[in-house]
């Protein structure tokens, strides 16, 4: 990983297929690129995450494609914790075969990323 590089950190909030589509694409592009990854489930498009959702957001276009390209290329998948409470999903619902980071908006506003590029989905 070249530790010049600014990690980027997308935020999807939307809870649109393309809009999670892009957000993945974005996202392998940069991993691919050697840059620090993150991205943060937070909204409606924490329901793409539920196991065993039969209307994943993850089955559009090469989604699911690209998800395993960034898992693959070491992006950090972490889920708002509030959004999780405010969306009636516990943490066990989520899905099992993705290591997902729930967290909070603090960890992504905190000092450690406080030079990272964050964009807002």
């Amino acid at each position: 990983m070249n530790n010049t590089s600014k990690k980027l950190i997308i935020i999807l909030y939307a809870e649109e297929k393309d809009s999670l589509n892009y957000a993945l694409g974005m996202i392998a592009t940069a991993a691919a690129l050697e840059r620090p990854t993150e991205l943060f489930f937070t909204g409606k498009s924490v329901l793409s995450l539920i196991n065993n959702n039969k209307f994943s957001n993850f089955d559009h276009k090469n989604s699911q494609e690209l998800l395993l390209i960034t898992l693959d290329l070491n992006t950090k998948i972490s889920v708002c914790s509030g959004a999780l409470s405010e969306n009636n999903i516990k943490e066990n619902e989520l899905r099992n075969d993705i290591n997902i980071d729930v967290t909070s908006l603090t960890s992504i506003l905190s000092l450690e990323n406080q030079n990272s590029q964050i964009i807002f989905i």
